[in-house]
């Protein structure tokens, strides 16, 4: 799933599916968040602002419920627009990959239920296809969309959130990434905080090793408080790439398995 930057305008416009000339990729963003509005079941706790998600579906409005007041989604601040989208969306379709087989609910992406749909019109609408044919075209078809995981790209994640909500929702999508083997995280980024955040998953996965050799399972819960279990990343499985203003990309460089401080961003905010 590709999710752009402008998913805030989503939340901020009641209809944006009737406005021309919308960009693809927030078109497709779009109708998934619809998908998981409407397949969201009951209200959705929120990782930012000890609140939660409700949408009615009769009237199609999505609302942040706090503990004493209730607000429409396009009535938040910005940073709710932004990040509101961008977890459902991402929580939805992750754990999409775990659930039962269910004929009402669907573990594709609207662009694949398209693309299937198209497919399966062409097979069975082809005269000079023997029913034998078809079948097993059919049966290879099924087996081509069939989902086992879930590749998430992330524009902008740190998009009008203060540096404590960047790395709840950091967190929320390393988890979410965590869930399946063959699952991957893909962000780009103009925050240092995400980097240094991101440094501190791949350390606590080392510490959790540690903690596994020493059979000192208490520790566990002080390490969970830090970083979240489902959270922790492993350096071996993890790269940075810095990208600067003449345009030039490198791999930025480690010290134990870390991204190294000495980056771009950095240097830009201890300028700052």
């Amino acid at each position: 799933m590709y999710v752009p930057a402008e998913r805030n305008f989503l939340s901020a416009v009641d209809y944006p599916d009737k406005l021309k000339g919308l960009p693809k990729s927030l078109s497709t963003f779009w109708e998934e968040m619809q998908r998981s509005l409407q397949e969201l079941s009951g209200s959705l706790v929120l990782p930012v602002g000890n609140v939660k998600l409700e949408y009615n579906k009769s009237n199609k409005i999505t609302r942040i419920v706090g503990k004493n007041y209730s607000l429409r989604l396009s009535e938040a601040s910005s940073g709710f627009q932004s990040y509101v989208p961008l977890f459902l969306v991402s929580k939805n379709l992750a754990q999409s990959l775990g659930r039962e087989k269910d004929n009402s609910k669907s573990e594709m992406s609207t662009a694949e239920q398209r693309r299937l749909k198209d497919e399966i019109e062409k097979i069975v609408t082809n005269p000079r296809l023997s029913e034998e044919f078809k079948e097993a075209a059919l049966k290879l078809l099924s087996d081509k969309f069939k989902n086992d995981s879930f590749l998430n790209i992330v524009e902008e994640i740190e998009q009008n959130l203060f540096p404590s909500s960047q790395k709840q929702i950091l967190f929320k999508l390393i988890e979410f990434a965590n869930e399946a083997e063959g699952n991957s995280l893909v962000l780009t980024t103009h925050s240092p905080y995400i980097i240094n955040y991101f440094t501190l998953c791949i350390k606590a996965y080392d510490v959790y090793l540690k903690i596994q050799q020493s059979k000192q399972e208490e520790l566990e819960e002080r390490l969970n408080e830090v970083v979240p279990l489902k959270s922790i990343v492993d350096s071996a499985g993890s790269i940075v790439y810095e990208l600067n203003e003449d345009g030039s990309i490198k791999i930025l460089e480690t010290y134990k398995g870390l991204p190294s401080d000495d980056n771009y961003l950095n240097e830009i905010f201890r300028r700052g």
